[in-house]
Formats: structure tokens, C-alpha cells, sequence
């Protein structure tokens, strides 16, 4: 199995030109976020910022709206309705989904939706969806599972998954022990199943691609074992996309960057008081020190 390294990642990575604007680095739409979880809005927007996107949208509820402007002005607000589950309502998911009609958006949606978050999906995706990539992870991983997008699910192309073993374990209909005994197999199921590239996180997190490709990352430490580090890969992973990398070595560049920061982190306070955000700050100098 191919080991992720330094060098194919930094060799994959975009350049800024000097003759480019916003529009040349892509825009990445984040539906996320409800009443109850409010902060994984605000990690998978800041983390798309920080990668690079040109532009971030917010599609959720007002509170989290206000809560995201606040951390990161540069964010723009798509302020949407609250249902009765407290998420977005899934009829202002479907104008968000018409709003970017003819553009190339890349789509993040799943983080923080909560109950909602099968409506939510339904609304977005779809024969004609107008995405150029879907990163879906979180809940709508648990909406995929349940069957809420039937037994087939049409994803936009260029779509990645990004479970944590019990995810996987739900969309394969299996157990989280099969899953971990097996991590390699379970993460080129996924992959075949749902014709689009997985992630299997973990130690040693699993990077498949329907065609058969799986490669294996090294970096990352315990620390990241805390809720909110899979909001922020799934911001880095929506930006690199969003830049144009094809799937497949969006996904592996940021599973690799998103480790090495959590490893700089950790050497720059600890595993134990680290939180998720604290990692942009190494990811900057990561990329500072590569030219990026």
C-alpha cells in the first residue's frame, strides 16, 4: 500500500499567481450547521478559508450565521430558515442549490445539520445538481446510511465521503469491529459503492478511489480524537477541490496536511490541550515554509 509523502503533496498543491483574484481559487458552498451544533459551521468554513478557497459560503441558520461572521468576517452569509428539527430548512436548501446554477461550486454539506440533514441532502443533490465536487461528511453520512437518499444514491461527481469507522460501519450495513479489522477492504467498499472517493479516518488514515487506488497517511496524532478535527479536514478537503485538484489527490493532500499540522500543533503546546482550530495556525506555516 502507496505511503503518502511530503513531497507528492507539496508537488500537488496550487500556486498563487500574481495575475489571479478571488474567482481564480474557486468557491466552495458549506451547508452546515443547526441550532444544536452551531460550531461545526464555523471550524469547516474557517478551514476552507485557511486552504485557500476564494470564496466560502455559509447556507444555515441565523444563529450560526452570526456565530461564523464573527469568527470569520470573510465568510459570506446565506441566512436560511429554521425547521421544525432546528437545521436548515430544506426548501432553502433547494434555493441555495438554484442560487449556484452555472457556477463551479464545490459543495460541503453534513457538519452540524442534525436531524435535518436528509432533507437538507435531498434538496441539494440530485440529477442536475449543479456542484463540480461534493465533500459530504457528518451527518450527511448518517443521512446517506439511513437510506434517505434511496438505496442508490445519486451523488454530484467528484464527490468525497469522509466517515469515521462508525459511519463506515453504517453505510456498509456492518460493525464497527469488521470495519477496523479489515480498514482497507471497508474503505474500497465504500469507494465502489458509492462510485466516489472515501476516506476512512483513523490511525493510518485510508484514502480509496472507485478505480481501485488506496493510499495510507502517517501523519496525524491522538490529539485530533475530539469533536471538531473532521470539520476542519473536511474545510482543508472542500478548498483543495474548490482549487481545482481532482478528487482523489484533494482528498489525500489534505488528510496529509491536516496531520502534519496536528503534529506541529502538538509539538507546540501538546496532544492533550490542543484543540482543532489550533491547527490552522500550524497549516499556515506549513504552507508558508513550502512557498504556498
Amino acid at each position: 500500500m502507496h505511503e503518502i509523502s511530503r513531497e507528492e503533496v507539496l508537488a500537488c498543491l496550487p500556486r498563487r499567481e500574481a495575475d489571479t483574484n478571488k474567482g481564480s481559487y474557486g468557491r466552495v458552498t458549506a451547508v452546515a450547521g443547526s441550532m444544536a451544533y452551531r460550531g461545526a459551521a464555523a471550524l469547516c468554513c474557517e478551514s476552507a478559508l485557511r486552504t485557500g478557497a476564494g470564496l466560502v459560503y455559509l447556507a444555515s441558520v441565523e444563529p450560526v450565521i452570526q456565530l461564523v461572521l464573527t469568527r470569520t468576517p470573510e465568510c459570506c452569509a446565506l441566512p436560511c430558515r429554521t425547521d421544525a428539527d432546528g437545521g436548515v430548512l430544506a426548501a432553502d436548501a433547494a434555493a441555495v442549490r438554484q442560487r449556484f446554477s452555472g457556477t463551479s461550486a464545490v459543495l460541503l454539506a453534513g457538519p452540524g445539520l442534525g436531524e435535518s440533514a436528509g432533507r437538507v441532502l435531498n434538496a441539494l443533490c440530485g440529477i442536475g445538481a449543479p456542484w463540480r465536487g461534493a465533500v459530504l461528511d457528518a451527518d450527511a453520512l448518517n443521512a446517506i446510511a439511513a437510506g434517505d437518499l434511496g438505496t442508490t444514491p445519486f451523488l454530484p461527481r467528484d464527490t468525497v465521503l469522509t466517515p469515521h469507522p462508525g459511519e463506515m460501519a453504517r453505510l456498509l450495513g456492518t460493525t464497527v469491529e469488521a470495519v477496523q479489522a479489515d480498514r482497507p477492504g471497508a474503505v474500497q467498499r465504500c469507494a465502489r459503492r458509492f462510485q466516489c472517493v472515501a476516506v476512512l479516518k483513523g490511525t493510518g488514515t485510508l484514502v480509496a478511489a472507485p478505480d481501485g487506488r488506496l493510499v495510507r497517511n502517517t501523519t496525524g496524532n491522538p490529539g485530533l480524537a475530539r469533536g471538531g478535527s473532521g470539520d476542519v479536514l473536511a474545510g482543508m478537503l472542500a478548498a483543495l477541490l474548490a482549487q481545482g485538484l481532482p478528487a482523489f489527490e484533494a482528498a489525500y493532500c489534505a488528510v496529509w496536511l491536516h496531520g502534519a499540522a496536528a503534529d506541529a500543533c502538538a509539538a507546540r503546546t501538546s496532544q492533550m490541550t490542543m484543540l482543532p482550530h489550533d491547527i490552522l495556525a500550524d497549516l499556515g506555516r506549513i504552507l508558508g515554509n513550502a512557498g504556498r
